[in-house]
């Protein structure tokens, strides 16, 4: 009893550490947001409606931009990517010109298995393991919190990682508390005693 009051009193904390964190997307966009495969961005080019436009990442991680053709946008921060287009612009088009790339619609991360609530959660930010199980309601009490699987997309290749949640509910451990990338599946097994 008293191990689910601990770890019920760690899911508040960092559910509302997540909820306050929402509130200031525009500046974790700016720091610390990369973006992700499926992003919907708006690139805005000042004084050029031509080339101002909303673009989804695609799955190898670039998009397309009038004169610019494909450029590379996944795991770039926004000002990276803002920088990377005003560069290739200037190079060969515009004088001087003035970019901004704004994030509409975030990439979403996946948990299934043993949660309260399993499905799709957006990834504002960096987000962790554990804190994208808090957005799922928690663990079940049949979940293993020992052995949880991430699988992940990375260049063409399929990345399967595992973490030790276990550690961090009994003494805080956030060793294993993986930080997640845009549209990781998180799968929380069964527990067999």
């Amino acid at each position: 009893m008293f191990k689910k009051s601990i770890l019920l009193v760690l899911m508040i904390f960092l559910l509302s550490f997540s909820s306050s964190a929402r509130g200031q997307v525009p500046v974790m966009q700016g720091e610390n947001y990369h973006i992700g495969v499926g992003d919907l961005i708006q690139i805005d080019v000042y004084d050029e409606a031509d080339l101002t436009k909303e673009v989804r990442v695609l799955t190898d991680g670039f998009i397309s931009i009038p004169l610019l053709g494909s450029v590379q946008a996944a795991g770039y921060t926004v000002p990276e990517l803002e920088g990377i287009i005003t560069k290739r612009l200037a190079e060969k088009y515009l004088v001087n010109p003035q970019v901004t790339v704004f994030v509409i619609e975030f990439s979403n991360v996946f948990v299934f298995g043993e949660v309260a609530n399993p499905g799709s959660f957006p990834i504002y930010g960096k987000m962790t393991v554990f804190e994208a199980i808090t957005l799922a309601g928690g663990f079940t009490e049949v979940a293993n919190t020992s052995k949880i699987k991430i699988l992940r997309h990375e260049q063409g290749r399929k990345i399967a990682l595992e973490a030790d949640m276990s550690r961090l509910v009994k003494s805080g451990d956030t060793s294993q508390d993986v930080e997640l990338k845009a549209n990781d599946r998180i799968i929380v097994s069964r527990s067999f005693f």
